[in-house]
């Protein structure tokens, strides 16, 4: 299922009142979590079963989306003030996990097809494996007509849509006049429309944390706010909001044109929703940061820790429950109703995260280098041409 580096991707940072900072950490790692549920529990081999707690895994995207668009408008406007160092953090941040998940994913998905083949039915695609990986690390996967999945990586095409925010953002946010104009058409051209179609729903965050600057509201309004995800999640499960709406697109569209020409951004209905809603709670739990830095001021280690590895965890998921499922399978373990992947997956993504997630400083000097090269080149020879 991103950011959303949904978001999924990128910290919050001191300088938002510490208690929604700390419950915007929170939150990611809740929806990390939720679409590993998600992804696990579909999974009849490996002991899953659908139920109301695991059911929301595209859902969680759509709050990854929101939380990115917050989370990426405060770091342009208070630490990343020019586009330069806005492109050496996303690019750092988003390359120090997406690349080690692809190459991971290809060598896990080509261990675990050998042990248990069942496993992996309709997962691993066929074509060339050389086309996928330069589309996935150029985050074109999702780009117009193109939906290319990276071998059994459901939730990558997240980071496709993610990255090409970020593209947009930095073309609206840092430039002016006919640069502005230039710079954000080239990113939505190489978007797509696909992509195009949730722009909203991630902008949705950056307009919550521009609002938030100079609007406060009270904490009984903020109470409410809060608390009415919890309403829109159970409507839509028990009427069926985002069937009935898919449906209605479906038969404006035609079947094949809504899902395969929409991909993933086929719940645009229904996600748009969900994004309003979530946008309104981001405004409630602002209101409410006293309280929530109280109450979640025991548990700010144990969830920061987590949280700086839930990127990983989100982006490789899947991959790795396949193969630790295979190889449990293999060995004869209990599945205990997929409880044993679930902790298999969580012990080998905090693995990986200490060589890709936490080292993405050592990233950092390479992707100065590759965005200097150009300046470097135009200067070597200027300094060739001998004067006149």
């Amino acid at each position: 299922m991103g950011n959303a580096e949904l978001a999924r991707n990128e910290a919050p940072v001191a300088g938002i009142a510490p208690g929604l900072s700390l419950y915007l950490e929170l939150l990611r790692l809740l929806a990390a979590t939720e679409v590993v549920l998600f992804h696990i529990n579909g999974f009849a081999l490996l002991g899953g079963h659908r139920a109301v707690w695991n059911a929301f895994g595209h859902e969680a995207v759509v709050v990854f989306f929101v939380l990115s668009g917050f989370v990426i408008a405060f770091a342009a406007q208070t630490r990343e003030k020019t586009p330069r160092a806005f492109l050496i953090s996303r690019l750092t941040r988003i390359y120090s996990v997406a690349m080690p998940c692809l190459v991971a994913t290809v060598l896990f998905d080509r261990i675990g097809q050998a042990l248990v083949p069942p496993l992996y039915d309709g997962l691993v695609t066929d074509g060339s494996a050389l086309v996928r990986l330069v589309l996935g690390s150029l985050f074109l996967n999702e780009s117009w007509s193109v939906s290319a999945q990276m071998f059994s990586n459901t939730p990558y095409w997240s980071i496709a849509y993610e990255f090409w925010y970020y593209m947009i953002f930095a073309g609206l946010f840092y430039f002016r006049g006919w640069m502005r104009v230039l710079l954000t058409a080239l990113a939505c051209l190489v978007a797509g429309y696909k992509i195009l179609l949730l722009f909203p729903i991630w902008a949705l965050g950056w307009g919550v944390y521009r609002w938030s600057q100079s609007h406060k509201v009270s904490p009984a309004l903020g109470l409410l706010l809060f608390l009415q995800p919890a309403l829109v999640l159970y409507l839509d499960d028990s009427l069926s909001w985002t069937r009935h709406a898919s449906e209605w697109l479906a038969g404006l569209m035609g079947q094949g044109n809504w899902r395969v020409g929409l991909s993933w951004s086929r719940y645009v209905l229904t996600d748009t929703l969900l994004g309003l809603s979530m946008a309104a709670h981001f405004i409630g739990a602002q209101a409410l940061s006293p309280w929530l830095e109280r109450t979640l001021r025991p548990f700010a280690k144990p969830v920061k820790w987590l949280t700086a590895r839930s990127f990983t965890l989100y982006l490789l998921h899947q991959p790795v429950m396949l193969l630790a499922g295979a190889m449990l399978i293999t060995l004869g373990v209990p599945l205990l109703g997929s409880w044993t992947v679930f902790a298999a997956t969580w012990g080998t993504v905090l693995a990986v995260a200490q060589v890709s997630e936490l080292q993405k400083h050592r990233l950092k000097p390479l992707v100065v280098w590759l965005l200097d090269w150009p300046e470097r080149q135009l200067t070597s020879r200027r300094a060739a041409v001998p004067a006149e």
